[in-house]
């Protein structure tokens, strides 16, 4: 006897995967958020009582015989349909699965021909009361479990209590239960996956959203396009700036600071993502404040540093190097916060220059910044840089590095400003191949041609 209702089970449960099949589709196509989100017309609701009462009639199809009678999952159709869109839909799917049963024939008949219609009309009530909410899995198999029971019992008041019907009861029912209350729970957890898929996706795309509007506020506070340098002929610079992702931490800044002098900026916070493009964005604000006080660049990131170190609970920090340039002598005067030390291209070299580390802004508000100076001359070429060019990574995880750098300066060192900073990024991504860019890549090029004087 134990091993008939083992094979029973069994066999409705191969026979129910087919429903789940089915239903796992069901729930795939975009109208189905819809129902999710009890937004019904009359298209959507006839759907699923054709669909559920049809997993009915299947139901019935595909039973197995006991006794005369067939153990199978009729009810399981239109208990998921009430429970998804209420009692009329549920009753109707139930109403096509009893039509099929009735005419079938047999002692169980008629009980077997209304238990799907009193499956679909529970379901549906079992859905009110729930008002929209989510049915849980346990809840949805104990109300399967006692629709099942329910279902026996009507059998025993309607077609008698006679030893064939309780053969039969006694062989179907166990597997009946535990079949459907599989077949209910697997599809229970099926929608309760959907739905935390699509609030998922929901919350993905309005963090991509909001993350997408946050670059074009970031990219909009560098400037874009090659300052013509108030009138003066003596020199053009362009600058380049690619995040690793939506929004990151590098900046660079240029703006004149009096008639004959230009700030020019790069910097690097610490971290990637939203909290370093706020970091920056503040340094980047406060560097155009403080320069309108007539400075120097070291007393600037000495001030600088002291605001930044206000209030930085979350010890973040930012290396910038400030240079003042002036276009009438070609006079660079710099001060470094720890950052990349830059490039001086002469014709045919390429030599990083010897600057004073100095420390990250924001980590010790004591800090004193000095500043040091060149002279460029005709023709020369002043490259600064974030850590995102030389160490940007390939697929076998070696870095481009300096040596990469200083050959690509000296190669694209005849070509102007804009043009460099493309072929270097050009050499940057060729060597980096299909490798996910993993820092932000900034470039600041400022080419001096003479005084016109």
């Amino acid at each position: 006897m134990e091993a008939k209702l083992v094979d029973l089970f069994v066999s409705l449960v191969r026979n129910i995967s087919v429903f789940m099949v089915l239903a796992y589709l069901l729930t795939r196509p975009p109208f189905f958020g819809d129902i999710l989100n009890r937004r019904f017309t009359g298209k959507n609701r006839l759907f699923l009582v054709l669909f559920f009462g049809g997993i009915s009639v299947f139901g019935t199809l595909s039973g197995i015989e006991v006794f005369g009678a067939v153990a199978n999952f009729r009810d399981l159709g239109p208990t998921v349909a009430g429970l998804l869109a209420g009692p009329l839909v549920g009753t109707a799917a139930g109403l096509i699965g009893g039509v099929y049963r009735y005419p079938l024939g047999g002692p169980t008949a008629l009980p077997c021909a209304l238990a799907p219609i009193m499956a679909g009309l529970a379901g549906g009530i079992v859905s009110r009361l729930k008002k929209g909410g989510a049915v849980k899995i346990w809840e949805a198999v104990l109300l399967m479990s006692l629709l099942e029971l329910a279902h026996g019992g009507m059998t025993l008041i309607i077609s008698g209590s006679g030893k064939e019907i309780l053969a039969i009861i006694g062989t179907a029912m166990p597997p009946m239960i535990l079949a459907n209350g599989a077949g209910i729970a697997v599809f229970i957890f099926m929608v309760e996956n959907l739905v935390r898929e699509r609030r998922t996706e929901a919350a993905k795309q309005r963090i991509e959203g909001e993350l997408e509007i946050a670059r074009e506020i970031q990219m909009g506070m560098v400037p874009h396009s090659l300052p013509v340098l108030s009138g003066y002929p003596e020199a053009e610079l362009h600058a380049v700036l690619k995040p690793a992702r939506q929004v990151g931490g590098d900046l660079y800044s240029y703006f004149p600071i009096d008639a004959g002098r230009w700030c020019l900026a790069i910097g690097d916070a610490a971290g990637k993502g939203v909290p370093a493009s706020l970091y920056m964005a503040i340094t980047q604000k406060l560097i155009r404040a403080m320069s309108r006080d007539g400075v120097g660049p070291g007393k600037l990131l000495t001030r600088l540093n002291r605001e930044l170190c206000d209030h930085n609970d979350t010890m973040m920090f930012v290396t910038l190097l400030l240079c003042f340039f002036d276009k009438r002598s070609g006079e660079v005067v710099f001060s470094n916060a720890g950052h990349n030390p830059p490039y001086r291209v002469r014709p045919g070299t390429a030599a990083m220059l010897a600057v004073e580390p100095g420390m990250a802004l924001g980590v010790q508000d004591d800090r004193r910044y000095s500043e040091q100076s060149l002279r460029l001359e005709r023709g020369e070429t002043l490259f600064l840089y974030t850590d995102g060019v030389t160490e940007a990574m390939d697929l076998q995880g070696d870095l481009y590095l300096e040596e990469r750098l200083r050959a690509a300066l000296i190669r694209f060192q005849a070509l102007p400003p804009e043009a460099m900073c493309r072929e270097i990024l050009g050499d940057i991504q060729a060597f980096a191949g299909d490798n996910e860019q993993s820092d932000d890549i900034t470039m600041l090029v400022l080419r001096y041609h003479g005084s016109a004087g």
